[in-house]
């Protein structure tokens, strides 16, 4: 097991590694400079080349990332070109918040697509099986952004329900902060819902004519209480499986939803130093989703791992990300 351990966290850092290289790669293929964003166009060419000798932007791309990267090992990554804010510091302030959301919307989603599949798995011969079917496919064809726009039209607009955007820290106001979340929360959770529920349904229906269903039942169990208590486990498998494959789509929603809602984290951090074209705070931002991607893949592989026994007898973790 500790072999399994060790090779896995070799495997984050050799993919986060091999990330930040095609960030910073990527990053300065783009048209534009940074000193030329923060001193106008009017700019003298004395005055840009004394800047970017200030910011390093003269150095090779080999020196420029090996002095990146060098920082950010040891927690520092830098300031903002414009802004002058310690990066390092504001990623870490921002990023409760979008963990928040992100974390909310997963445990809500799979919460949802174990008990609307199973459910429909159950029925799924009759009319109330293929009505979940066809909402989970329209909330799979339903954009997050759209979704959250939508319901801050009805519910904060029309209703008054809830705020149209803003953020009050939980510590703060607990039900405000809750307010504040649910919409954003909702946009995320119901189209990756949709999205697991057909495999929990799946899943659930090829459990469902397992000898020890059958078997249970012989023993006065209901379908449903069978289902529940001895196939959830095993149709819990693929769901996994594929939260695997939607935590990079959940982040980059999380990053629209974020501007949608006017949150502080690190989604809107991200949007607002493109705009300004802050390679430094892009970058370092790059890194820190990707760690949270990977970091994710992990706990997921180990999940994986505690609910297939045979994947832990073989002495393997199981990546599909």
């Amino acid at each position: 097991m500790v072999r399994v351990l060790v090779r896995a966290v070799a495997s984050v850092v050799a993919s986060a590694l091999m990330g930040s290289i095609i960030v910073f790669l990527l990053l300065r293929l783009l048209k534009g400079d940074v000193a030329t964003v923060i001193l106008g166009q009017t700019a003298t060419r004395e005055a840009l080349e004394e800047l970017r000798a200030e910011m390093g932007l003269d150095a090779s791309l080999v020196e420029q990332y090996l002095q990146w990267i060098g920082g950010v090992l040891q927690g520092d990554m830098g300031t903002s070109y414009a802004a002058e804010f310690d990066i390092a510091h504001e990623i870490w302030v921002r990023i409760p918040l979008t963990f928040t959301l992100a974390f909310s919307s997963l445990i809500l989603s799979v919460i949802v697509a174990l008990v609307i599949g199973t459910f429909s798995a159950i029925h799924a011969k009759n009319w109330r099986g293929t009505t979940v079917d066809i909402l989970s496919q329209v909330g799979i064809a339903v954009p997050s952004f759209w979704l959250g726009l939508l319901m801050a039209t009805l519910f904060a607009v029309h209703l008054g329900w809830l705020p149209a955007g803003g953020y009050v820290p939980l510590s703060e106001d607990f039900v405000r902060g809750v307010k504040s979340l649910t919409m954003p929360v909702l946009a995320l959770a119901i189209p990756l819902s949709a999205v697991l529920v057909r495999y929990v349904r799946s899943g659930m229906l090829e459990v469902l004519d397992e000898d020890f269903i059958r078997t249970a039942q012989a023993k006065g169990l209901t379908l449903r209480r069978a289902a529940w208590r001895h196939g959830i486990r095993n149709a819990s498998i693929p769901l996994v499986t594929v939260t695997i494959l939607q935590l990079g789509q959940l982040l980059a929603g999380a990053v629209v939803i974020e501007n949608v809602f006017t949150l502080p984290g690190l989604g809107r951090m991200l949007v607002v130093a493109v705009g300004g074209r802050e390679a430094l705070s892009v970058q370092s931002l790059a890194l820190v989703l990707m760690l949270m991607i990977l970091t994710l893949n992990f706990l997921m592989d180990i999940a994986y791992g505690l609910l297939d026994p045979r994947i832990r007898g073989r002495g393997q973790t199981v990546s599909h990300a």
